[in-house]
């Protein structure tokens, strides 16, 4: 009877370690990169991309996806905004930008009704990843983080 009482809290523990340790598994996404492959210098993701503009979203909302897109998801999330400062190119006419739905691994940038954004878009692309350059929900523009990335950005585009 001793033997089985000793056995239990083993027991316990070793199921505790093996639920934590699944727990942690990273799973590969979309999202992952080629760990051969450089991560991009806000330089190289600055000239690559064709409008680099700060917006604020005024609204978000879920849309349709595409026809093109319909296989991923059959919904995709769709910001309207406002421009605050147009840094290079121009932002879409439709004053809208498109993401998948924000989860773990996709890339996306979350859309939040009522923040700023920095957004890089990619040729006609109004799809926004943060693996573009794009960053956001910014609560302040005027943060010390925030007015340095800008004054970058800004030097860049001279």
């Amino acid at each position: 009877m001793s033997n089985s009482i000793s056995i239990l809290p083993r027991l316990i523990f070793a199921f505790s370690f093996v639920a934590i340790s699944i727990g942690q598994i990273s799973f590969g996404y979309a999202c992952s990169s080629d760990p051969r492959k450089p991560v991009p210098t806000e330089q190289e993701l600055f000239s690559q991309a064709s409008s680099v503009f700060v917006a604020h979203l005024t609204s978000v909302s879920e849309v349709s996806a595409p026809e093109d897109m319909k296989g991923a998801n059959s919904k995709i999330i769709e910001g309207s905004f406002n421009t605050i400062e147009l840094i290079k190119g121009a932002p879409p006419a439709s004053r809208k930008v498109r993401s998948v739905p924000y989860g773990f691994g996709n890339c996306t940038v979350p859309f939040l009704a009522g923040a700023d954004y920095i957004f890089f878009l990619q040729k006609e692309d109004d799809y926004i990843t943060f693996v573009s350059g794009s960053t956001g929900p910014i609560i302040n523009l005027d943060g010390t983080r925030v007015r340095e990335k800008l004054e970058q950005l800004r030097a860049l585009a001279k």
